[in-house]
């Protein structure tokens, strides 16, 4: 994957944007909790807002944010499904990974090493972990892990991304969240249709450009099908039909 791609100050706005929309009510919700354990009324929504964030993160390759708003998002997942209650000092812990990611919002640059992080990503992801995992709280009080029954693998199947005419800034970024929810869905295939596309721009190049790094070390592989002759011409002159799997790119 050429370092252009996400180096380029459009993509990285993507991400500045996700944390800058989404840190706000991450923050709020938060609060209402932390004045009552109760009140889960936001916790769907800030469960959206940590799914985003990871979104956007995987798509530009920041690894600390995507690692810390996942194992956020877990934590509202449980949550919402009733497997934990978010007491105060979880909150604190919660609101901790809220400062973090507007960190890295704050440092995106085209030559960042996300790396320099780690540091500090590491023990508070340890915390967010140690959250959802039920360990103890401050105060000494344990929420209990729940008990899990091991099932049988489920079939998944495919999800196919059909794009539009134009893929241009907007509708790539509709397909980006799509695409995110079918690497998340462990769907052994994600499939980018080009069937009715017709043009193409930057930001439609650089999506289809960035997903197979996305999907590198997931579940799923990426293809693309459905080119007609001058969008084929774009991907082999970008080097797009080089990132996909052989005889994906027709």
């Amino acid at each position: 994957m050429s370092s252009e791609i996400f180096n380029d100050e459009s993509m990285l706005e993507i991400f500045r944007a996700e944390v800058e929309t989404h840190s706000e009510s991450l923050t709020a919700g938060l609060l209402a909790l932390e004045r009552d354990p109760r009140d889960t009324s936001r916790v769907d929504e800030m469960m959206r807002a940590a799914h985003s964030i990871k979104g956007a993160g995987r798509i530009l390759g920041i690894d600390p944010a995507v690692r810390v708003s996942h194992v956020m998002e877990d934590c509202f997942v449980a949550a919402q499904d009733g497997r934990l209650t978010l007491r105060p000092d979880h909150v604190d812990v919660l609101l901790r990974g809220v400062d973090m990611l507007i960190r890295l919002k704050n440092n995106t640059k085209a030559s960042v090493d996300w790396s320099q992080f780690n540091a500090e990503v590491e023990p508070l992801v340890g915390e967010l972990a140690g959250v959802l995992s039920g360990k103890p709280t401050s105060t000494g009080e344990t929420i209990a892990a729940p008990t899990t029954v091991p099932t049988a693998p489920s079939l998944v199947p495919d999800v196919v991304i059909v794009l539009p005419v134009m893929l241009d800034a907007a509708n790539a970024e509709l397909a980006r969240i799509k695409f995110i929810e079918g690497l998340d869905s462990l769907s052994p295939v994600v499939r980018f249709d080009l069937s009715l596309t017709r043009d193409i721009d930057a930001m439609g190049i650089a999506l289809l450009a960035a997903a197979p790094a996305c999907a590198s070390g997931t579940a799923s592989r990426v293809e693309v099908v459905g080119a007609n002759a001058d969008l084929q011409l774009v991907l082999q002159v970008t080097g797009i039909d080089q990132l996909y799997s052989v005889g994906s790119c027709p």
